[in-house]
């Protein structure tokens, strides 16, 4: 064997194990590409399934939220289609079924989401399950728990859960709410949002703001003024706002509140109404309570916004636990709440001195006067007080001169001749109004409100707020 063949041998041993090698480099290249490609198909089958869960679970709570509109008491009514089987008062309900009054105002869900519903409805091949839990005097809102899953799935990690708060929108929601033309001068300061409404003729009113808002200002006719627009708020007149409020705010809404003060007062709640009492002045006290004093007029024919009338020894009641008060004559009312009321008066509500809460964010005061909200001339020199308002056919105002009838009304009106009225909160009137007496008003609004509406204040038709929305662990229970 000559040695040209050996090297020739020798040459084509290496070139076969070269050749080997290479085919198992690319066997193993290959493999590894498959895995990686069939890793990303099964992770973006994954990130499918769960995106089109998580839009089934949204789907839940918009048809919930959906009925609550037709229905405000939907929960108390109706067990949802979707929902798990609910446990009230021994008694269990399915889902699609009407809850009995029987079953009490709360539940539980004793055999966890054994209900599935949408998967026909939606038309992809996904269904979701709710659990809901109503609102209570310690946690307002409703409790909306929404999972999503693939029909008929099992493996929980397919599956996505919402948690949703949502209550229905408030008048308290605003600052101001007016059927009439709204207006601030140059050293007013507002903080929360404003609109002027439609009246019952029709007339579309504007606001005229010339001082300084860190909230929207929303008007069915125009804004006007040489206002200051802070931390992003904005202005929607006419041909703006349908964008942001989709119809009109009805004022005659509101008007049925005091009706439901009256109703729960007498159920359970405080009712003073006697006519021989010119006036009856509440005094909230720290500890919870309230003082109820019947009043007379100072000389017996001073207005009750002209002179400080004569109070007798009253009564101390605790706030009653519905938090419904109602007055069938003037009320004036100070001092510091300590819980949740609304104070209804058949007249007006006067503010007889400062108002407070003990424990912000925990306590809070409606007052809903049949006539108009007051500050009577005879205050402190500075004002500070803090309520949800509602004047239902007046003004919010100071006494001394009545816009809604262009009349003076007390003997110094003195215009400008008061410090500083501070006030905080929310407020819906009638017809306008004017704190003038006052040389610098600041007009707070009251962020509790967004969560903490006072007891048996009225609601704005066909609207709901959503307080909360976030995922949640998706799980059986």
């Amino acid at each position: 064997m000559t040695r040209a063949f050996r090297t020739a041998r020798r040459q084509d041993g290496f070139a076969m194990v070269l050749t080997v090698a290479l085919i198992a480099l690319l066997g193993i290249l290959a493999t590894s590409l498959i895995d990686i490609v069939q890793a990303e198909s099964t992770h973006s089958r994954s990130t499918v399934t769960r995106d089109a869960a998580y839009e089934a679970a949204e789907a839940g709570v918009d048809d919930y939220v959906a009925k609550l509109i037709d229905d405000r008491l939907y929960y108390a009514h109706f067990v949802h289609p979707g929902e798990s089987t609910r446990l009230g008062n021994g008694q269990l309900v399915a889902a699609g079924q009407p809850w009995p009054q029987a079953a009490g105002s709360t539940w539980t869900y004793p055999q966890g989401k054994d209900t599935w519903y949408g998967a026909a409805q939606l038309g992809d091949g996904y269904e979701y399950n709710l659990e809901v839990f109503p609102p209570s005097a310690n946690s307002p809102v409703i409790r909306i728990l929404s999972t999503g899953r693939p029909q008929g799935d099992t493996d929980m990690r397919d599956w996505r859960e919402l948690e949703t708060l949502v209550r229905p929108s408030s008048v308290s929601d605003f600052q101001m709410v007016a059927d009439a033309d709204i207006s601030y001068g140059s050293t007013a300061t507002t903080y929360g949002k404003i609109y002027a409404g439609i009246d019952a003729n029709g007339v579309a009113h504007s606001v005229s703001h010339s001082g300084t808002a860190y909230g929207d200002i929303y008007a069915e006719g125009n804004v006007t003024g040489s206002v200051h627009m802070m931390n992003g708020a904005k202005k929607y007149g006419a041909s703006t706002i349908r964008t942001v409020i989709k119809t009109p705010i009805n004022f005659n809404n509101f008007l049925a509140s005091l009706v439901d003060i009256h109703s729960a007062a007498g159920a359970g709640g405080i009712v003073e109404d006697n006519p021989s009492v010119n006036a009856w002045w509440l005094t909230f006290q720290a500890s919870g309570q309230v003082l109820i004093q019947p009043c007379t007029k100072a000389s017996g024919t001073y207005a009750i916004g002209d002179r400080v009338p004569t109070c007798t020894a009253g009564t101390l009641f605790n706030l009653p636990s519905n938090g419904a008060v109602y007055v069938g004559q003037p009320v004036i009312v100070s001092g510091v709440v300590n819980g949740r009321v609304t104070v209804g008066s058949g007249a007006d509500i006067y503010v007889g001195g400062n108002l407070s809460y003990l424990q912000s964010g925990d306590d809070v005061l409606g007052l809903v006067a049949s006539h108009s909200a007051i500050v009577p001339q005879w205050v402190p020199t500075n004002l500070s007080w803090r309520a949800a308002v509602i004047a239902q056919s007046g003004t919010f105002r100071s006494y001394g001169f009545d816009p809604q009838t262009n009349t003076n009304e007390a003997d110094y009106i003195g215009n400008g001749r008061l410090g500083t009225m501070t006030f905080t909160g929310a407020t819906a009137t009638y017809a306008g109004g004017n704190m003038g007496l006052f040389t610098t008003r600041v007009y707070q609004y009251d962020n509790t409100l967004l969560y903490l509406p006072p007891p048996w204040f009225p609601t704005i038709q066909d609207a709901f707020t959503i307080v909360l929305e976030r995922e949640v662990a998706a799980g059986p229970n």
